[in-house]
Parts: structure tokens; sequence; C-alpha cells
């Protein structure tokens, strides 16, 4: 039986969705742990264990997720035209253009050097700089409109 208070918005899920949740977590745990185990030629038991415990959080979370928030959690209907959103978004469009003229001013140095970069540090350095760029850029854009 669902409870609802609208004064003080505080909404309660159904019991039900509760349990569902948590046996949602037990399943996907359990799941997870058995396949680690059995693909694991060093031990199933510690590597069950281990797996256990790793994805028993993330596996009740997204349980919650899934059955719980719904009810509990109520979605704003301006929420994208809210200032951190725009912030957001001006953070992005930046650190597109640098991060453009950063891999094209890249790829000339490389050429002109000759000098060889494995595929995969290149893109782990594009997205490194890349999370970088926005985190910084939307600080500077938060401080500015402080």
């Amino acid at each position: 039986m669902a409870r609802t208070q609208q004064a003080g918005r505080v909404w309660r899920a159904p019991v039900a969705h509760y349990v569902l949740a948590a046996v949602f977590g037990v399943i996907a745990t359990a799941v997870l742990s058995t396949i680690s185990g059995l693909t694991n030629p060093g031990g199933f038991r510690p590597t069950f264990a281990i797996t256990a415990l790793c994805a028993a959080y993330p596996a009740f979370a997204l349980g919650v997720k899934m059955f719980v928030t719904g009810h509990t959690v109520t979605v704003d209907a301006h929420g994208e035209q809210s200032i951190e959103v725009r912030w957001m978004e001006r953070a992005g469009a930046g650190a597109f253009l640098d991060v453009l003229v950063a891999t094209t001013l890249g790829a000339a140095a490389l050429l002109i050097t000759g000098f060889e970069v494995q595929a995969v540090a290149a893109l782990i350095g594009v997205a490194a700089f890349s999370v970088v760029d926005v985190g910084l850029r939307y600080l500077i854009i938060k401080r500015q409109a402080s």
C-alpha cells in the first residue's frame, strides 16, 4: 500500500517494490558471482566471494533505481532549463572546439615529426583531455556567474 504525503513531498513505494529491489540485487549478485567463479580456473570460492562483495552494492542500487525511485523521486518538469545545464552545455561546446583544435595540432605534429603513438594511448589522451577541459570550463563559468 503506497503512502503519499503531498505537503511534505514524502512518498513511499509499496513494500512489494522494496522486495523486488532486494530480490533483484540478490539474483544479480549471485549470477555475476557464479559466472565469475566458473570462469576462473584458480578457484571458485574465492572468486565467487570477491565478486559478490564487489557486485552487491551496484546490484542492489540498480534494483532500487528500477523498482523504488519511480515512487520516491519526483522529476522536475523544467529540469533541462536549469542554469547548471546551461553551464554544462556551454562548457561542452567550448571543450569540443578545444579538443578539435588540439587533435588537429597533435595530428599535424605527429605527421611532421614522424613520431608514432599507439592508438589506445592517443584515444585515452583525447578522452582525458576532454574530461579535464569540460570540468575546468564548467568551474570557470560557474565562478564567473557567482
